[in-house]
């Protein structure tokens, strides 16, 4: 099977191509506007998984067309802007039986096998990364904005850690361009069974990328939780009736291991990614109602 880059951003020359040049690809492609390459003529030659990884307002166009030319698809979070983009581009992968994900890898990390092994009812997350003013998360046209950029990390979070969707969001937006685009927000959603997270969000404060889980007289703190590099050995703490224990989790290249699930479920016929991406796309769906969006 060959592999075909869509789009050569920061994060996909950061940990797209290595990881993918760690997988058994026939070849490897790059087509991005920056180089001049035309994806369309790439794709049309079936190089068997394309991963999408252009301006979110691009995905849909790119997701349709690959699937089209009878490829399997990868694509970066926010995989589509709108719900309903989400739901056709679903089943039209279930009607070709083409696997269709969503580049949610952070998930794939083993510290959160370690998170959902413990028990916790509420989540704190943060997570503000530097986009400079020139990026086109700050261009509306290019689907950018810090609901479409960082949404994915909080519509995915209940998903991640308790399989669940919320019932109730309420959203207050911070920081907006001139032309009202969002460019923080901080979040409050209810879970079933009385569970919540509590987020801050966006790209406009310093960087920090956190998460805390608590629950009665428990708390646990997790070391870069939506980005950690593949050479870092996060540090997970613990503290329970004010003792606190800190755990060392093993290095570990999270795109890596999401683009083996990937190629597992190409070779089973695994219809696994469908939902998540759904679920995620409502969860989104949600959040951009909630504030009037």
């Amino acid at each position: 099977m060959d592999f075909l880059l869509v789009g050569r951003s920061r994060f996909a020359q950061r940990r797209v191509l290595p990881a993918a040049a760690a997988l058994p690809f026939g070849s490897t492609a790059v087509a991005s506007r920056r180089d001049g390459t035309d994806w369309r003529t790439l794709a049309a030659r079936r190089p068997g998984l394309v991963h999408v990884s252009s301006a979110n307002g691009d995905h849909a166009e790119a997701v349709l067309w690959a699937l089209e030319h009878g490829n399997h698809v990868v694509v970066d979070k926010p995989a589509f802007l709108t719900l309903p983009e989400a739901t056709a581009a679903v089943a039209l992968a279930r009607a070709s039986s083409l696997v269709l994900a969503e580049a949610t890898c952070y998930a794939y990390h083993p510290m959160f096998a370690h998170a959902r092994g413990l028990t916790f009812d509420g989540a704190v997350a943060v997570f503000t990364p530097p986009v400079p003013p020139d990026d086109f998360r700050h261009d509306r046209a290019r689907g950018g904005g810090a609901f479409a950029d960082t949404g994915p990390y909080f519509a995915s979070l209940g998903r991640v850690l308790w399989d669940a969707e919320p019932t109730r969001v309420e959203v207050i937006v911070g920081d907006r361009s001139a032309d009202g685009l969002e460019l923080s927000y901080s979040v409050l959603a209810g879970y079933p069974g009385g569970r919540t997270v509590v987020g801050r969000f966006g790209f406009t404060s310093g960087y920090r990328n956190s998460l805390h889980l608590l629950g009665p007289g428990t708390g646990a703190d997790f070391e870069r939780p939506f980005s950690a590099p593949p050479d870092l050995s996060p540090t997970v703490r613990v503290s329970h009736d004010g003792a606190s224990v800190s755990h060392r989790v093993a290095p570990a290249d999270s795109m890596l291991l999401f683009l083996e699930q990937v190629l597992t479920a190409i070779r089973t016929g695994s219809r696994e990614f469908d939902a998540p991406l759904l679920s995620d796309a409502r969860t989104r769906d949600l959040l951009a109602r909630a504030a009037g969006a």
